[in-house]
């Protein structure tokens, strides 16, 4: 059970990063309820699913070995690849 609460924590960190990096370099960037949002809501956006992340950790505390930590980075790379293909689709469109 562990190492699916990694995969998933991972998961919603790596949503968080694209979130920040364009809101602190100013672009827009969609979010769930907006497209495009501006730059201080992703900033925002990208905290928040930061939070989350923590807040899931705290309350579940999962004994972490290097199974769990690989899950981790390993829902880190699924999503950071989904979003990849999502955007790059999206930018070939425009």
């Amino acid at each position: 059970m562990d190492s699916i609460i990694c995969l998933l924590l991972g998961m919603i960190f790596a949503n968080g990063i694209p979130h920040f990096t364009k809101g602190i370099t100013a672009e827009h960037w969609d979010v769930p309820w907006k497209k495009p949002a501006s730059a201080p809501t992703n900033v925002l956006w990208g905290v928040v699913n930061w939070l989350v992340v923590v807040i899931i950790y705290a309350l579940i505390k999962p004994e972490i070995n290097s199974f769990d930590a690989a899950c981790f980075f390993i829902g880190m790379g699924i999503t950071g690849y989904f979003l990849a293909l999502h955007w790059s689709e999206k930018d070939s469109v425009n």
